[in-house]
């Protein structure tokens, strides 16, 4: 298993309510989708453990800090690719995750684990992707994405509780040449609403357009929505739809916000760009994430690439935004707390961010403390440590290790007190320190180094 690296961005002498971590090493990881699950999060993505070896689709969870529960890979045969897009959480506790796996081309990929990321089975669905996974209420499952290469073609494929094919539908309307689902959820009736685009095709240009669609639960289209597409070179994508709390739909593509009835009528659309992901929040407002951000005005294609979360009210209109330095976020959803947390991918590695329901960390300081039964570390995250010992007559020895359990480090200090710096000279990560306290029990501290 690939060792973590995790790091904090917070301040020294700061401890948060909130938090932003990341996950990786020296390749390039990055998360697709986040869940809140019983105690924690689940996560899926992919890692590329570096730029000589294969990628692979990863699936961990977190408990309520980030902190990694248990961590698995699968795949990993090829440099091109296995990816893990979607995940949920099923009745029976375990998680469903829906990506891609490379044969001799990139395969439709169903992946069913139990409540610890063991393989139940395994599901290939022939050429192509599978963007998004949900559960349906007869324990089985509905997948969207893009099957085959060119045409391509949004689908829609229904299984069983064990993964078995019981129907697939493909779409693409006249006049248009390729299509691909993106996002889905299942609906009051039991059908389904499905983003995505739909475009078009030159030698010289290729246009596409966000679509929306909505069928009943055999699949067949009770109405479809299109946007944008017009000129060659337009670029619009239908990235989330959910459904709304007053039984109509919130969709996101990459150039706006728009709210849609459940016939398929639009009620209003807002501008932005490069949107990626949106949540309906408790107050009925929306939270959306994304790439990079321009309200109302042209994109700039020069635009930095931004990590930022939007708040608007429940007609689209702006409540607040936060932004959290350069990196890519795709997926976004609200939390039992009222806070969000986000995933994605920042200088090559997996970050996950928890933040209030205002979008902040939610830094307070944390105030110093005496020795505690003989030693302390004050202040646990920096880019070193300062530990205090008193009345050791023995003097003060400690290990060190790292999230692995590998042994890094071993830190003395003589005489009945006194204090000391650690780390300076560490990578950062997370670490623990481990030393008798002045009544010969064996006491743990985690630290964090950061840069």
């Amino acid at each position: 298993m690939k060792r973590l690296v995790l790091i904090t961005l917070l301040a020294a002498s700061m401890a948060s309510a909130g938090w932003f971590r990341t996950y990786g090493g020296s390749g390039w990881d990055a998360g697709q989708c986040v869940q809140e699950v019983d105690n924690g999060y689940i996560v899926t993505g992919f890692t590329h453990p570096d730029t000589l070896t294969s990628s692979a689709l990863w699936l961990f969870k977190t408990d309520t800090l980030g902190n990694v529960i248990w961590l698995k890979t699968y795949g990993g045969s090829s440099s091109l690719g296995d990816r893990g897009y979607h995940v949920v959480q099923t009745t029976d506790g375990g998680y469903i995750v829906s990506g891609r796996k490379y044969v001799d081309t990139y395969h439709i990929w169903l992946l069913k684990t139990d409540g610890n990321g063991d393989t139940l089975w395994t599901r290939s669905f022939g050429p192509r992707i599978g963007y998004c996974v949900q559960e349906t209420s007869d324990d089985g499952y509905i997948i969207t994405g893009q099957r085959n290469y060119f045409p391509s073609t949004l689908f829609l494929l229904k299984t069983n509780n064990q993964g078995d094919s019981l129907w697939m539908k493909e779409y693409l309307l006249n006049g248009w040449v390729f299509s691909t689902g993106l996002y889905l959820e299942v609906v009051s009736d039991g059908g389904y609403v499905i983003s995505g685009l739909i475009g078009d095709t030159t030698f010289e240009a290729e246009r596409e357009a966000f679509w929306l669609l909505k069928t009943d639960s055999m699949g067949i289209i009770d109405w479809s929505y299109i946007q944008g597409g017009e000129n060659w070179g337009d670029e619009d994508q239908g990235r989330c739809v959910r459904n709304n709390t007053d039984g109509n739909y919130i969709a996101l593509s990459n150039f706006g916000l728009l709210k849609v009835t459940n016939s398929g009528d639009t009620l209003w659309t807002k501008g932005f760009h490069n949107g990626t992901s949106v949540d309906i929040s408790y107050d009925s407002g929306y939270v959306l994430t994304g790439e990079a951000e321009s309200v109302l005005s042209s994109y700039r294609a020069s635009m930095p690439q931004d990590l930022w979360l939007f708040k608007t009210d429940n007609q689209g209109d702006s409540l607040w935004k936060q932004s959290y330095g350069s990196g890519q976020s795709y997926y976004v959803e609200e939390t039992r707390d009222k806070g969000f947390i986000v995933t994605g991918g920042i200088g090559g590695d997996l970050f996950l961010l928890k933040t209030d329901s205002l979008g902040l960390l939610g830094i307070t300081e944390n105030p110093l403390v005496e020795s505690d039964n003989g030693w302390n570390v004050p202040h646990s995250i920096g880019s070193y440590v300062v530990l205090h010992y008193q009345g050791l007559p023995q003097g003060f020895n400690a290990n060190v290790f790292d999230v692995s359990g590998r042994k890094v480090d071993h830190i003395r200090g003589d005489g009945n007190d006194g204090a000391m710096t650690w780390g300076i000279n560490q990578p950062p990560g997370v670490y623990f320190i481990q030393a008798l306290d002045n009544r010969g029990e064996l006491k743990e501290v985690k630290v964090e180094i950061i840069r």
